[in-house]
């Protein structure tokens, strides 16, 4: 935001100098990137006057001119088209220095240009660092006295500061709007701004129709002038446009922009006689094209809310307007336009056309709502005062009132957060400076102004009170800190991550970050509700809502590297899944997902692609390095529908379900557009977190037993949808001391069996860790194994 020291006086009265005000801005949070005071380089610089003029004998464009400083006369080849004789001027001896302290600075020396000698230099205001752009050279009235240095003249309207603007307070993107800040933090004192309200000479005929039912235009105010005059800008706002880089365009033009910085109210004019029928507020449809002022054409897409006319699209709200009815010399009658958008919709249009304006970026951020009537009187009486002309009635589409938010606050809170004691009166003070209404003394209900959108809880009101206060004054007191050497450094949650981390990447699967949010479209193939969290104002129609689940972006990330022909992945991502708002409703997950070859293809072994049992060892893995082994959990076949009905299952530990595996569905590949299989794992780290108990650092010895060990195998033939897993867990149980290992060496299904059963084989090491068992203590744990298997799972021993 660039302003001059005089455009801020018109609206605040101080006498304190340039450098007390900058410091009182980066105090208030407005913080000053640069200031530009031109009087301490152009010291050297001297008023003089052109006596005569003539052409170059030599040069076409070029002309001599006989000049006076006040003590003797100078030959100078000048170029500018404005110089003449008479003329008072600003002229730059020989030794001056031209943009001085820049990269294009050159020293002024005697010289001769096209066979002419020529004695220094007649400036415009560009070259002296006044403007960002100039026609010409300096034209000075009677009041400047030749031979005089330059500098004496320079006045508060040549001093330009810059200041940053955080995206929370918009209202300070107007001139006004910084006096009065600076009035609320007691330096100078603001001058109200007065709008002279207009009266209608007749009524203006056009119809207005907003069809935004969604609210996105909440008010949206026209009037139509009649019979001005597009002229040249006023000198003096030429000039305040040639300080703060802004582009002279038409005197209607340039009163709109000039209200844009003024008083943070974007506005557009459109050429009445140009507009065809009905002016619509409305949505954009995909396809539909668009001449924005800068010549470019935009395709625009859906939802976008444009001004159109009966013939198309005229203007993109908030934004941006449109060649086809823009003002120009030959306008006669004008229409203004003041409206509210509301930022989200702004935001979305900017974006996808990548369109930056000084529009855009107050609309985006939120204006005052209130600003609207003021805006269009106050443009409505600079039009006429300029252009001169008749004014006609307003034309109103105002469907939604914007309600006012209200904050509860007590006055201790403000010394619980700051730390010191302040005053009632001192409070009362800042709040009613800063526009807000309340009630109550030490309980307050307050009310912010439509132009502090940025003010919603009661932290802000602290924040706003401490900022007037000055943080300056606010005393450093350090925490009463003491260091407990006993307290652990990381949660049990990242001692988890990082073990699963290691313990992946050692198994070979590179780690992914992807979005927390997803496609909406994907988001449905793996959930089982439609109940998503979307986001109000999505970076893109891709990333709508945020993910429920790990694997829609995983397998998207696959098929992203498989259109570069790349066709063999294991990839993990861990990161928290959201199924509502509340922190309650968020978890932590745990995804795997694999593709394509476990090797290729070689002399020592036959290449295979990863399957179910792959993946389910990734899986065991990943349990037992948290310290879960077979006995503490229990697979069962459900699952969830975006797997294999056959090829998968789920993990669940004390009746609670805590993860899924297996081969995705076909249905997901085909979505996908995916050939080759995927094998996916996932689990809730937050649930497994209840029953992960942390290892102590030293382990018990592991003690070998000296005595024979004896191997039986077992063959049994049962029903096919049983686990194998349950029949290990079984026989460990049979005699847990005695019973060392349970391993699965054969699983049988075929023609010489039932077609619902299946022969499973296991192989069961039985030791004691005291002596030699008997042969009668070897089949009476046998025997105990064949008994339990077949009572509990009506099994046949083969």
């Amino acid at each position: 935001m660039k302003f001059t020291v005089g455009w801020l006086k018109d609206y605040l009265e101080f006498d304190s100098s340039v450098a007390d005000l900058c410091n009182k801005l980066t105090d208030i949070g407005l913080e000053v990137e640069k200031v530009s005071d031109p009087s301490q380089d152009l010291k050297n610089f001297k008023i003089a006057k052109i006596l005569k003029k003539k052409p170059h004998p030599n040069a076409d464009k070029l002309s001599l001119c006989d000049v006076f400083d006040g003590n003797e006369n100078f030959q100078i080849v000048c170029g500018a088209k404005n110089a003449r004789e008479n003329l008072t001027t600003v002229l730059a001896p020989v030794g001056t220095i031209i943009f001085s302290g820049k990269k294009n600075e050159f020293k002024i020396g005697k010289s001769k240009i096209r066979g002419e000698e020529s004695n220094g230099m007649l400036c415009s205001e560009e070259e002296l660092g006044l403007s960002d752009f100039s026609q010409g050279i300096i034209e000075l009235d009677e009041n400047h006295k030749i031979g005089d240095e330059y500098s004496q003249y320079i006045n508060d309207e040549d001093i330009t500061i810059e200041i940053a603007i955080t995206p929370n307070r918009v209202d300070c993107a107007g001139v006004y709007g910084i006096a009065r800040d600076l009035s609320a933090a007691d330096f100078g004192k603001l001058k109200k701004k007065k709008i002279t309200k207009i009266e209608s000479k007749f009524k203006t005929q056009i119809k207005l129709l907003n069809k935004l039912k969604d609210g996105d235009c909440p008010n949206f105010t026209i009037r139509l002038i009649k019979n001005v005059e597009n002229k040249d800008s006023s000198s003096y706002l030429k000039k305040r446009f040639n300080k703060t880089g802004l582009k002279i365009i038409s005197s209607l033009v340039d009163i709109t922009n000039f209200i844009t910085i003024d008083f943070c109210r974007p506005l557009h004019v459109f050429d009445y006689d140009k507009i065809e029928g009905n002016l619509i507020i409305r949505h954009s449809k995909k396809g539909e094209s668009f001449v924005g002022l800068d010549d470019q054409n935009y395709l625009l897409d859906d939802g976008m809310i444009v001004i159109s006319d009966d013939s198309g699209v005229i203007s993109l709200a908030g934004i941006l307007g449109g060649k086809k009815t823009a003002c120009d010399d030959k306008t006669k009658n004008v229409l203004i336009e003041s409206a509210y958008f509301l930022p989200a919709s702004i935001i979305k249009s900017g974006r996808r056309l990548n369109i930056q304006s000084d529009a855009r970026y107050r609309f985006e951020r939120g204006i005052d709502p209130d600003s609207v009537d003021e805006g269009i009187e106050y443009a409505s009486d600079m039009i006429l005062k300029s252009c001169g002309g008749e004014p006609g009635s307003i034309v109103k589409d105002s469907h939604k009132i914007i309600e006012k938010n209200t904050i509860q606050i007590k006055k201790s809170f403000f010394e619980k957060v700051l730390g010191i004691e302040i005053s009632n009166q001192f409070i009362h003070d800042k709040l009613n400076k800063i526009g807000c209404h309340f009630s109550g003394n030490e309980n307050l209900i307050v009310t912010p102004p439509s132009w502090r959108s940025d003010l919603k809880i009661k932290e802000d009101l602290v924040e706003e009170v401490a900022r007037l206060y000055g943080l300056e004054k606010i005393p450093s007191i350090p925490f009463d800190f003491h260091t407990n050497t006993t307290k652990k450094k990381t949660s049990d949650i990242q001692v988890i991550r990082y073990k699963i981390k290691k313990l992946l990447v050692s198994r070979n699967i590179f780690e992914i970050i992807t979005w927390s949010f997803t496609d909406e479209k994907a988001q449905k193939l793996f959930s089982e509700t439609e109940n998503f969290l979307k986001i109000t104002n999505p970076i893109s129609s891709e990333l709508s809502c945020m993910r429920s689940n790990l694997l829609p972006n995983i397998i998207s990330s696959i098929k992203k590297n498989i259109n570069k022909n790349v066709n063999n992945f294991s990839f993990f991502e861990l990161g928290p899944i959201f199924l509502g708002e509340e922190p309650e409703e968020q978890f932590d997950y745990i995804c795997v997902v694999r593709s394509g070859k476990v090797n290729e293809k070689s002399w020592i072994d036959k290449e295979r692609n990863f399957d179910f049992f792959d993946i389910k060892a990734d899986m065991y893995s990943v349990l037992n390095c948290l310290d879960m082994n077979i006995d503490k959990f229990d697979i069962i076949r459900s699952s969830k529908s975006y797997y294999h009905p056959g090829k998968s299952g789920s993990v669940v530990i004390s009746n609670e379900t805590v993860g899924f595996f297996g081969e995705i569905s076909p249905v997901i590949l085909n979505s996908f557009d995916l050939k080759d299989q995927l094998v996916a794992f996932e689990l809730n780290l937050t649930k497994l977190l209840k029953f992960y108990k942390k290892k102590e650092k030293s382990k018990n010895p592991l003690i070998a037993s000296q005595y024979q060990f004896s191997k039986r195998d077992f063959s049994f033939e049962l029903d096919k949808n049983i686990f194998s897993l349950e029949i290990v867990k079984l026989i460990k149980n049979t005699n847990r001391k005695l019973i060392k290992d349970v391993k699965v060496f054969d699983s049988y299904e075929g023609e010489k069996i039932n077609e619902k059963k299946k022969a499973v084989g296991f192989e069961v090491t039985i030791q004691s860790n005291e002596k030699t068992l008997t042969d009668n203590e070897i089949n009476e744990i046998s025997d105990e194994i064949i008994s339990n298997v077949k009572k509990k799972y009506d099994a046949k021993l083969r």
